[in-house]
């Protein structure tokens, strides 16, 4: 499965149009609240060199990169975790996914309409950030009644899923997402046990203006100083939509004569595997090359169950080697033939660039 990403923020911000940016993934965006009315879900692909040599390499009839799932969530507005607007069914497609996006937005228009009557994105972030507080503290108070239900005739046998429910409550109560405290282990595992929106790391999109690309707004520094660390990045989204749709071998000269050296989606990808700790390994399998993302740290068995869960379950080991031994050898063949090829167990851990051919036993 690949990582999620979710994009969330109020109607009209831009955040279907960031989704087609990324993406190509054309959602419906239009100047009226609620336009999208379920989620929208595209995938960007990694660019990635290092598979571009592999595959000269290898020479597999099918090569994929790997790639980052964003899902564009309905706008939320004020009282969104009571049901407001299209309330919170779409919290819970927020659930799902592993890191959030949150546009803002910070340019001024007189025939885009915003549904608070004017352009604050302090107010805007902030008013988004309650609703998803509320929306956990619902969530864990709703799950405390729950176990109190089920245990009146044996109180002990809860009371440590008790103690952590209250903890989190108590932190929740102060107005404090959760990323942002240092959890007990208790609190973070019942917090991933009931998948928590605010435990979710955060990246903000500032919507700046198409004749603002790098952000000099004012509002895109206030934005920026009221923030606790979470990082920022001015994207003129509309632009970026523009860019998209260009042919690979005008897109640099256009970005050039617009004076943007990067694109601002391609930060986007980058904070994003940045922040998540994200590495890339490989597998070969069926002459198919195929990259792969997961957090640094993260044990082979984990890793193959990113592929499949059958993988994981039925783990029995990988056959690893790397890129540098593959270009002195040239072939796997002569990788095994030096004994260049480890064989790892479960408790590996992948490594950044390692190329990985699973064996597994199927369920």
């Amino acid at each position: 499965m690949a990582l999620q990403m979710g994009i969330v923020g109020f109607p009209n911000v831009g955040k279907s149009t960031l989704l087609n940016a990324l993406t190509h993934a054309h959602a419906e965006a239009s100047n009226y609240p609620f336009c999208t009315i379920d989620k929208n879900v595209g995938a960007a692909a990694i660019e990635d060199p290092r598979l571009q040599r592999l595959a000269e390499l290898l020479h597999p009839e099918e090569t994929i990169p790997s790639a980052i799932r964003f899902v564009d969530i309905a706008g939320l507005v004020r009282g969104a975790s009571k049901g407001e607007g299209l309330g919170n069914q779409f919290l819970g497609h927020v659930r799902e996914v592993d890191a959030l996006v949150h546009v803002v937005r910070c340019f001024e228009s007189e025939t885009i309409v915003h549904v608070e009557g004017s352009v604050d994105p302090v107010r805007d972030f902030g008013v988004v950030e309650t609703e998803l507080l509320l929306a956990d503290l619902e969530t864990v108070e709703r799950h405390r009644a729950k176990v109190e239900a089920r245990t009146k005739g044996n109180p002990k046998q809860a009371a440590a899923d008790l103690a952590a429910c209250d903890r989190l409550i108590a932190d929740l109560g102060r107005g404090v997402p959760l990323r942002r405290i240092d959890l007990a282990p208790e609190e973070s595992a019942k917090a991933r046990e009931l998948f928590l929106l605010t435990t979710k790391p955060v990246v903000v999109v500032a919507n700046v203006a198409e004749d603002d690309p790098t952000g000099a707004a004012p509002s895109v520094a206030s934005l920026r100083a009221s923030l606790h660390g979470e990082p920022l990045l001015p994207v003129a989204v509309s632009l970026e939509e523009e860019i998209a749709r260009l042919d690979p071998g005008e897109m640099g000269s256009i970005m050039a004569d617009l004076g943007i050296a990067e694109r601002g989606i391609d930060r986007l990808v980058a904070v994003s595997r940045e922040m998540l700790r994200l590495i890339t390994f490989y597998t070969t399998a069926n002459n198919k090359l195929q990259a792969w993302l997961v957090p640094a740290g993260t044990k082979a068995p984990q890793a193959a169950g990113r592929i499949h869960t059958d993988m994981e379950h039925g783990f029995i080991r990988a056959e690893v080697f790397g890129l540098e031994d593959l270009e002195a050898f040239g072939s796997r063949v002569e990788l095994h033939h030096h004994g260049r090829i480890r064989v790892e167990g479960k408790d590996y851990v992948v490594r950044d660039g390692d190329i990985c051919h699973i064996l597994f036993q199927p369920l």
